[in-house]
């Protein structure tokens, strides 16, 4: 019975030392790291010409309570790559890769304003009482934005007052252009995004083509609305059968608009609703 007694001890005691650890990584010092990772779309497309700046705002959570006074986060822009994987044709075991910069990156004071600039210090802070907060990004309407889409990956720096969370979550990239981009619910084309499972495959074309018939803007906002009145089916049948009748239109089959592809690319495509 002792020697069983014994092990139930040790065992105990190993536990104990396991929460204590757990706890000096967690709650050691105050840590930040992103609510959500997931890619930030945002479009200067609807706003009148004038306005040559927009705001987003990026969620961070802390680790380890809060204070009485505003605490500084330090952020800053690094480079994205593609890395493609060279496999083995008979064993299928990774042999090689090859690394790519993705394309356009965004450039401080051109696309955006520098996460170091004297103007972006007061901003990027978690106020006093908060656990959370949400931090302004500037973007800039540059021309460059109506034929691209620019990007922006942001990564959360350590610094006097934070260290680093979850290594996974420190990083988030923000998409921007002035044209159409996706927006939150149709971030995806997969099932996770409700209007990827009412519209079908996202494409700038149908984007535009939905416009053009409902007339209204097309975005989160009008998601949303139609969502709350359960009237996706509704404005899904009325963009169906307008494409319908688009591609049977014989001036639009003459100029070769029809059918409707996803890029002027005669081999892209056919834009189509599930």
């Amino acid at each position: 019975m002792k020697k069983y007694s014994c092990i139930i001890l040790l065992l105990l005691a190993i536990a104990v030392g396991c929460k204590k650890a757990d706890y000096l990584l967690y709650k050691d010092v105050a840590r930040l790291q992103m609510a959500d990772t997931g890619a930030l779309n945002s479009t200067f497309v609807y706003e009148a010409p004038a306005v040559v700046k927009d705001t987003v705002y990026i969620r961070i959570n802390t680790i380890g309570g809060i204070t009485d006074k505003d605490r500084t986060v330090t952020l800053e822009q690094i480079t994205e790559y593609d890395i493609t994987y060279i496999r083995d044709p008979l064993t299928n075991k990774i042999t090689d890769s090859i690394v790519k910069e993705k394309p356009n990156k965004a450039v401080p004071g051109t696309h955006y304003v520098a996460l170091n600039d004297p103007s972006m210090q007061p901003l990027l802070v978690i106020r006093a009482g908060k656990a959370f907060d949400s931090l302004p990004i500037i973007l800039l309407r540059d021309a460059s934005l109506k034929n691209n889409s620019y990007r922006l990956r942001i990564r959360i720096v350590a610094n006097d007052q934070f260290a680093l969370g979850e290594k996974k979550a420190i990083e988030k990239t923000i998409v921007f252009s002035d044209r159409l981009e996706r927006f939150e619910s149709w971030k995806t084309d997969a099932g996770q995004s409700p209007a990827f499972g009412t519209f079908g495959k996202y494409s700038i074309a149908k984007h535009q083509f939905m416009i053009d018939v409902l007339k209204v803007r097309i975005d989160e906002e009008w998601y949303k609305a139609i969502a709350l009145v359960q009237a996706q089916q509704h404005y899904k049948n009325l963009v169906k059968d307008a494409l319908v009748d688009f591609n049977a239109d014989p001036a639009n089959i003459a100029s070769g608009k029809a059918p409707m592809r996803e890029t002027s690319d005669p081999a892209s495509p056919l834009v189509t609703f599930p």
